[in-house]
């Protein structure tokens, strides 16, 4: 008790120090949200990372307001794993958290070519989450989070929010209820969240806000008048899914509430708002990659399931910015700890502080480990998903795939869409790669696939219901 007395003054002398009232956090979730998705050019040099036909112009007023990074990452390419990645700064390997909740059976466990380990279905009790962490060194701070919750029965309140909707999972964003007037929740949402700063702005009490949207998770829902005025629009060369498009727009036309709300309680100059999604769209029937010119969708660690949209904005950062350096989303935790003099941090965080790259302009997040590890050693039959793991450094990423050991490498600096191995022409580089990969996941413990010693071909989920996996690249 002694010791946490000490640490609260310590860390409320240093924020004091910096003459300023307490900050306020609010981190922004979208679900299923590729990295093309939005009309902002996520990378210049990219033109097509940005959509030729959906508009979220609240979306581009936020990355005019801060600094988008052109290599974001979501730390898992489902969603359950990396909302637990988000609150605890862990990566899901390292959580055991490596699938949604509840999918732990069946034909993605029975019958291929490795057997999947069994994953976690809950947020770890014991683990101590962003907002646990930042009341227990400044107890003047209140928390919340509105929309989907996702990482087990025990809710928000149970994880240290003071308020919530609770345990909420998908369905509370799909039920028909939500239309006409609030599709996906997205509204209602917005409302409760703007309510709530009032609140705390009231009272005086710097906040901690997570808003978790549902959009834009299938199936598409949106206003008339949105659908409508999508369905008139000429469609893109990419970009045609009025559906998706509708749905997007309204969400931005929400987190538009949201950013004027900060506005207009007056509290912009002291707010961080931290913009993501938990992990890349899934396929739809555009002409293009909804995820823009990368490869592959939701459920793969191609980059299209795992590089998000990733904005920051607030005191400090610099404004209608561009950064190349690779951030993931467990990377936000320590990234508010840092803000606020936090430094206890558990020593099983293994995200690092994003603030020296917008203050300090470094090249790098200083993590526990430089190189980024994507695990999944699971299965998706119908979204052409096989078990792979990836490693991500200085620029290059190598896959390992499970059920047969290959290892594909590909340069991203010079091949985003991942269309080029090159591991037979360099293959110190990848077998370096490959070594390391390992050595990662057996450092952090992550369960490993075992290959099925009974496998037969004839009944086989994915061969009997006559889809080959495939982790090529869907031609168009």
């Amino acid at each position: 008790m002694k010791r946490e007395l000490i640490l609260t003054c310590s860390v409320l002398i240093a924020v004091a120090a910096m003459g300023k009232p307490l900050p306020n956090f609010i981190v922004i979730l979208t679900d299923d949200q590729g990295w093309g998705t939005t009309s902002i050019t996520m990378d210049p040099a990219v033109p097509d990372s940005k959509s030729d036909f959906f508009r979220t112009p609240n979306l581009e007023r936020l990355a005019a307001m801060g600094t988008r990074f052109t290599q974001g990452y979501s730390a898992h390419p489902n969603c359950s794993p990396s909302r637990a990645a988000v609150l605890t700064g862990r990566s899901p390997a390292a959580l055991h958290f490596t699938d949604i909740c509840g999918r732990n059976s069946g034909g993605l466990y029975v019958g291929n070519k490795v057997i999947p380990p069994q994953h976690i279905n809950a947020l770890p009790e014991d683990d101590v989450t962003l907002p646990e962490i930042i009341k227990k060194n400044i107890p003047a701070y209140k928390a919340a989070h509105f929309g989907k919750w996702h990482v087990g029965k025990v809710g928000p309140s149970g994880h240290g929010f003071d308020t919530s909707d609770g345990p909420t999972g998908n369905k509370e964003g799909s039920v028909p209820d939500n239309l006409p007037d609030d599709p996906k929740r997205i509204f209602s949402m917005t409302t409760r969240a703007n309510e709530w700063m009032e609140q705390r702005v009231k009272a005086e009490d710097p906040f901690y806000l997570q808003v978790s949207h549902y959009a834009t998770h299938i199936k598409p829902q949106s206003l008339l008048e949105t659908k409508k005025r999508v369905e008139s629009r000429p469609s893109g060369m990419r970009h045609q899914n009025t559906g998706f498009g509708a749905m997007i727009e309204d969400m931005d036309d929400g987190i538009g509430q949201l950013l004027a709300k900060v506005k207009e309680l007056g509290i912009s100059d002291n707010t961080y708002i931290f913009f993501t999604a938990d992990n890349g769209s899934l396929p739809t029937d555009d002409p293009g990659n909804i995820n823009g010119p990368v490869r592959g969708s939701k459920a793969t660690v191609w980059e299209g399931g795992i590089r998000v949209p990733f904005i920051i904005a607030g005191p400090g950062v610099p404004s209608d910015h561009v950064s190349r350096v690779p951030v993931v989303g467990y990377d936000i935790y320590p990234t508010i700890c840092d803000l606020l003099g936090i430094t206890d941090l558990p020593a099983e965080v293994e995200g690092g502080s994003i603030r020296s790259v917008w203050e300090l302009d470094a090249d790098v997040v200083k993590r526990l480990r430089p190189e980024l590890v994507f695990h999944w050693p699971h299965y998706q039959h119908g979204k052409n998903s096989v078990p792979d793991s990836t490693v991500l450094l200085d620029g290059y990423k190598l896959h390992y795939f499970w059920e047969t050991g290959k290892v594909e490498l590909y340069n991203l600096k010079t091949d985003l869409a991942e269309s080029k191995d090159i591991s037979q022409s360099m293959p110190e580089k990848a077998k370096k790669l490959e070594a390391l990969l390992h050595s990662h996941l057996k450092e952090i413990n992550a369960q490993i696939p075992e290959l099925n010693k009974d496998y037969d071909p004839a009944t086989d989920p994915a061969l009997v219901k006559g889809k080959k996996p495939n982790d090529k690249k869907k031609k168009k």
